[in-house]
C-alpha cells in the first residue's frame, strides 16, 4: 500500500506558506506565478496579489519621480528613502511569507483589495 501526502490547496503543490514566501520573495513575477499558477488557498492569492501591487506601485512611483526629477531636480531627492522603504516592506512581507503570517500593508492592502476583488 502506498501512502501519498495529500495535495495542498497552493500552487504547484507548495506548502501554502513557502508559495506566499515565494510570491513575496519573487517580487512581481512571483506574485503572477503564484496567482495564476492553480490553487485556491486564500493566504497565498493575497500575497500573490499583494505582491504584484507592491511591486506596480514602486514602479510607477519610481516612473513618475524618474520624469519629474528631470523637470525639478530636487525630487530626484526622494529615490533614495522610497528604495529603503521598498526594500524594508519587501524583506518584511517575503520573511512573514514564509513564516505563514498574513501581511497587509496599509495603503497597498486597500489598493489590491479593490484591483483583485473578483479573484480573493
Amino acid at each position: 500500500m502506498s501512502v501519498t501526502q495529500p495535495p495542498t490547496d497552493a500552487p504547484f503543490g507548495l506548502q501554502p506558506n513557502v508559495a506566499a514566501g515565494l510570491a513575496y520573495l519573487l517580487g512581481i513575477i512571483g506574485g503572477i506565478i503564484m496567482l495564476v499558477g492553480g490553487g485556491t488557498n486564500k493566504f497565498v492569492k493575497w500575497a500573490a496579489a499583494q505582491s504584484i501591487t507592491l511591486w506596480a506601485v514602486y514602479f510607477i512611483l519610481w516612473f513618475v519621480l524618474m520624469f519629474a526629477s528631470t523637470m525639478i531636480h530636487i525630487i530626484g531627492l526622494l529615490f533614495f528613502p522610497i528604495a529603503i522603504l521598498w526594500f524594508v516592506l519587501w524583506i518584511w512581507t517575503f520573511v512573514t511569507g514564509f513564516q505563514g503570517k498574513e501581511v497587509r500593508i496599509p495603503v497597498i492592502a486597500d489598493i489590491t483589495t479593490s484591483i483583485f476583488k473578483t479573484m480573493l
